[in-house]
């Protein structure tokens, strides 16, 4: 059996170490070697979670000022490994300019890949990012990386996915690069099989919420529903509440709130274009509310254990909400993984 050692690099709270861990039916033999993450309340959290807070085994990064000669806390330098794993930053990849975007110093992280890459020759990597970095500069931002990671040495295969397609129950977007080693023979290899979307097998969004015993300062007051729940102008028909959560209230809408109620008149907003759903009688007379941590997690595809990590840690909701958020979907991550060394360790 084939022992893979993996490094997770920008590993958040462990999206990826995750998926790996989820792996059973592959000839191989995972090991983890390493993680990196700059964010201290992910690290602290990852570190938590997975190794009870001791890292005397593991290899932990979290100032990163020259990949090539990364030293952990304790003084070891990077060890090799076979697989790199990461769902890298792309704030500096603007419109502006992907050049300029690399001279960011959040778009210098991309070169840090390219020179784990050169560095350490991983047999494999698999990077993800938000789809919006497919649309810059008309796709050819999306084709520079790609022709940059191939130049390292990799066959590259580049996949758009949505997480619903793979037994997540939201339908968040996903650009990844599955990289294999140019010595491996070049295969077609198309996007990872959808699974087969059964209420049986897979929760649906609904069927993750807490029934019970939810704290009162998830709901949404009365008075603020009407401004929450509305629609895009680009759906056909009003907001189904049995299809969608409702969305944290942002600065905007509070103030759309404001002037929506008796003897309060902005213009500021009066011709904004975000219509609003015209609440029936059905939608508001059960109570709204955000979602819970613990439903976060569960919506990213994690166990419950997360939540019990995040009340030792006594990490805020606000806190808890922005590290769920920045995590890659287990269950998506597991099967781009899963898809690309199915295809490659027996070859």
């Amino acid at each position: 059996m084939k022992k893979i050692k993996y490094f997770d690099f920008f590993s958040g709270i462990g999206g990826f170490k995750s998926a790996v861990d989820a792996i059973n039916d592959l000839p191989a033999k995972f090991e983890h070697s390493g993680f990196c993450e700059i964010e201290k309340s992910a690290s602290k959290f990852y570190s938590e979670h997975y190794f009870d807070g001791d890292l005397k085994d593991i290899e932990f990064v979290n100032n990163v000022e020259d990949i090539k000669t990364v030293i952990n806390p304790l003084g070891f330098k990077l060890n090799k490994f076979d697989l790199l794993l990461g769902g890298f930053p792309c704030q500096s990849f603007s419109n502006v300019g992907y050049r300029k975007g690399l001279e960011d110093e959040r778009g210098k992280l991309f070169y840090n890949i390219l020179h784990l890459l050169d560095e350490y020759e991983p047999e494999f990597f698999v990077l993800e990012n938000v789809q919006k970095i497919a649309t810059l500069k008309k796709g050819s931002v999306l084709e520079e990386m790609k022709s940059a990671l191939e130049d390292c040495g990799y066959h590259v295969y580049l996949w758009d996915l949505v997480a619903s397609d793979y037994g997540v129950p939201q339908k968040r977007r996903r650009i990844f690069f599955a990289g294999v080693k140019n010595y491996h023979r070049k295969k077609a290899l198309n996007v990872p099989p959808k699974v087969d979307l059964s209420k049986t097998k897979y929760p649906t969004a609904w069927h993750l919420l807490e029934k019970n015993n939810v704290d009162s300062k998830h709901y949404i007051p009365k008075k603020t529903r009407q401004t929450v729940l509305y629609k895009n102008p680009k759906w056909q028909g009003d907001v189904n509440i049995d299809n969608a959560l409702a969305r944290p209230i942002t600065a905007s809408m509070a103030k759309w709130h404001r002037a929506n109620q008796d003897n309060y008149f902005s213009d500021s907003y009066i011709n904004s274009s975000d219509p609003f759903v015209r609440p029936d009688v059905d939608l508001t007379s059960e109570p709204i509310r955000r979602i819970t941590p613990l439903e976060g997690f569960r919506l990213q595809g994690f166990d419950d254990r997360f939540e019990e990590t995040r009340k030792r840690l006594k990490i805020s909701y606000s806190a808890a909400y922005k590290l769920i958020g920045n995590a890659v979907p287990v269950p998506l991550a597991k099967a781009v993984i899963h898809h690309l060394l199915l295809n490659h360790l027996t070859s």
